[in-house]
């Protein structure tokens, strides 16, 4: 599981109730069910085309649901405004192309725009997110000269920005869509210490990642999904069974414990091809 929250009580951040959407004709998603509170992170889980990216660009906003109700800190997303939406959820999809020639600071500071919190409070925010990422060596360095891993780092930086505050997170929502990718084994493990340290101030957090090893170590509920629906929700341990995944993904695997933290362990058995 991942690490323990300091939760606020608080309406739910987010709701979904009975999903549904179908933006470009064949359904994208269909029937989905699940509440987000203050400080927890979802994963989501399944094979390539399951619709993961397609529920978080749903709760983004940068795609219409067609049916069942979908609520963000109480409120149906379709009465935010972009501004109003844009103060309380950053989005960082699969993609994020940019051809401009900005500096990593200059990328990281669009997080910022926005808020109207001053050059002042967002210089000091930038310094705290770029050393969080390590980012603060890159940040004169042009954005299209950077690496894979380090653009991907830089536009980590550029969200938690959007989100970051002096105080209490709670009511605020993070969304990241393959946040680890292209990154080495000590930047996973950095971003995905910065996410729980979001999350422990209030944050909550949906991400995706294909390594179920690294959602299991961080995610408190999984949502698994399969061709646009529901499959499972609940618990890492709950969810993550060898059934599911011969059913679901059609591996077999086995499932053990962390020695000492206790999530789920995947290893994929090996085929007899």
């Amino acid at each position: 599981m991942g690490c323990s929250r300091e939760l606020i009580a608080a309406v739910s951040i987010l709701q979904l109730r009975h999903v549904s959407a179908a933006p470009w004709g064949p359904a994208l998603l269909d029937d989905i069910n699940i509440s987000l509170e203050p400080g927890a992170i979802l994963g989501l889980a399944g094979p390539n085309g399951a619709g993961k990216s397609s529920l978080l660009r749903l709760i983004a906003g940068d795609i219409n649901s067609n049916g069942g109700e979908l609520t963000l800190a109480g409120r149906p997303l379709s009465h935010w405004t972009p501004q109003q939406r844009a103060l309380r959820l950053a989005f960082l999809p699969q993609m994020s192309l940019l051809s401009f020639p900005y500096t990593v600071e200059e990328v990281v500071l669009l997080g910022r725009t926005p808020h109207a919190s001053g050059n002042e409070t967002d210089r000091v925010i930038l310094e705290q997110v770029l050393e969080l990422t390590d980012t603060l060596d890159l940040r004169h360095r042009l954005y299209t000269q950077l690496s894979g891993g380090e653009r991907q780092r830089t536009q980590l930086a550029r969200v938690f920005t959007q989100i970051w505050g002096e105080d209490s997170l709670a009511g605020k929502l993070l969304l990241l869509d393959e946040p680890t990718s292209a990154l080495d084994l000590a930047h996973q493990q950095q971003i995905l210490s910065t996410v729980q340290l979001l999350a422990r101030r209030g944050c909550a957090v949906v991400l995706a990642i294909h390594d179920l090893n690294l959602a299991a170590s961080i995610a408190d509920t999984v949502l698994v999904l399969d061709c646009g629906r529901q499959v499972a929700l609940g618990s890492p341990q709950q969810v993550f069974t060898q059934s599911l995944f011969k059913e679901v993904f059609q591996v077999d695997v086995i499932v053990s414990s962390h020695p000492q933290q206790g999530f789920p362990l995947i290893i994929p058995q090996r085929s007899n091809l």
